[in-house]
């Protein structure tokens, strides 16, 4: 009989800011309790979705009914960082500068002061207004009818979180994988160790790297879609100090036709850098991929296998930095396989188009590739590394994660 449980667990504080956590991480497993088990497979949701997703649902059931495997899935930190899964609209002091300036510019004067925005009704109350006048205006002739306000909004995620972006919700992987390995609630096939796999598309794809980078000795198999060997800075929140409308997280007409309402979630990093929480180039480092010196480092436990699927036409992220990544993991005995899709291979059941993800249905891209990694996975015997440590040197910094009392602890020092 297939079982679902879901478990919310003490997971890890925000080692880089310093902001002892205030949410448990919750995640779901799915496991036959049936069958023994080879293999722990995670499923990493992307923005926009969680592990709530009742797509998820059905397509741990259908998979687990024909693998001997038992699925993941994880709301990792922050991951509720969308309307569609629980966050909410406000407006911070940058936000409210961008509202006062750009209403000043045209003349029109909110029915309210700007510094007594302190909530979404009275921001929704403002909005309104805005947009309405803006009508009104076109419809009198007084603005050019294809005009819009560039306006900008934040995003507080639920749990009262906030974005620190890819370490913490690395390590949220790491710490449910750890918990499941010490507390497993099915038979293990043949007594012995479990072959860990991460599977994801887009930001859940980068994940699954992140989380084999911080650590290796556990990551088995990658399976990704579409995800990039660096981060877009943009996503981690702070890109309206520079420019709100080129560095937001995204912008939509969705809420009023005659506001572009850029977006982007609640951060305390910041591009300032005589702040304390300066985004400065070692976070930046830390988070990529792509980074070669990392990557030699990494291969010191080169036994994760990874396949990866990109469109040569991907609107967002960059195909020539996942070539050189691939090529990287391939130089340094990694099994690796890079899928570039272009238009010959639409076939518009697996691939359905050459927009970012392709199209690509997470079940069909499981089915497709888990069987064989896994076949690899397993015949290569798992190995016991004794040192379950590794340490990045990120330009000022050292990052050191480390398997400790069945959780991945980070400890970070200045050179």
């Amino acid at each position: 009989m297939i079982n679902k449980k879901t478990y919310e667990i003490t997971s890890c504080d925000d080692v880089e800011l310093n902001i002892k956590r205030e949410s448990k991480l919750e995640f779901k497993l799915w496991f036959d309790d049936a069958k023994e088990v080879k293999a722990l497979v995670f499923i990493n949701q992307g923005l926009g979705t969680d592990c709530n997703d009742p797509y998820l649902d059905f397509v741990a059931r259908d998979l687990i009914k024909n693998l001997d495997i038992a699925i993941v899935g994880v709301n990792y930190h922050c991951i509720g960082n969308r309307p569609q899964t629980g966050s909410s609209f406000y407006l911070d002091d940058i936000d409210k500068l961008i509202l006062s300036e750009s209403c000043k510019a045209i003349n029109l004067e909110l029915p309210l002061e700007v510094k007594d925005i302190n909530n979404y009704e009275k921001m929704s109350e403002v909005f309104h207004f805005v947009n309405q006048n803006l009508a009104r205006r076109k419809f009198e002739g007084k603005l050019n009818p294809n005009y819009f306000l560039n306006l900008h909004v934040s995003l507080q995620p639920s749990k009262n979180e906030y974005q620190n972006f890819g370490i913490m919700q690395a390590q949220d992987l790491i710490n449910a994988l750890l918990f499941i390995k010490a507390n497993p609630p099915f038979k293990i096939s043949g007594g012995g160790d479990l072959a860990i796999i991460m599977i994801g598309t887009s930001h859940g794809g980068y994940l699954s790297h992140l989380a084999a980078k911080i650590a290796p000795w556990l990551i088995d198999g990658v399976i990704d879609n579409s995800s990039g060997a660096k981060f877009p800075w943009r996503v981690v929140g702070f890109g309206k100090e520079i420019d709100f409308m080129q560095y937001a997280e995204f912008s939509t007409f969705d809420f009023f036709h005659h506001i572009n309402t850029h977006c982007s979630t609640k951060t305390f990093w910041t591009s300032n850098k005589e702040a304390k929480n300066f985004f400065s180039p070692a976070r930046r480092k830390i988070r990529n991929i792509l980074e070669e010196d990392h990557l030699i480092i990494q291969s010191k436990y080169a036994n994760t296998k990874y396949v990866s699927y990109f469109s040569v036409k991907d609107q967002y992220l960059s195909l020539e930095e996942k070539r050189i990544l691939y090529k990287e993991f391939r130089d340094l005995n990694f099994d690796a396989c890079l899928y570039e899709i272009s238009e010959k291979d639409i076939d518009h059941k697996f691939i359905k188009d050459l927009n970012h993800g392709m199209g690509i249905p997470t079940k069909l891209l499981i089915k497709k590739e888990l069987p064989t990694l896994l076949d690899k996975i397993l015949l290569d015997n798992k190995k016991d590394f004794k040192e379950k440590s590794i340490s990045y040197p990120s330009e000022d910094l050292i990052y050191t994660f480390s398997e400790e009392n069945n959780r991945i602890s980070l400890k970070i020092i200045k050179k």
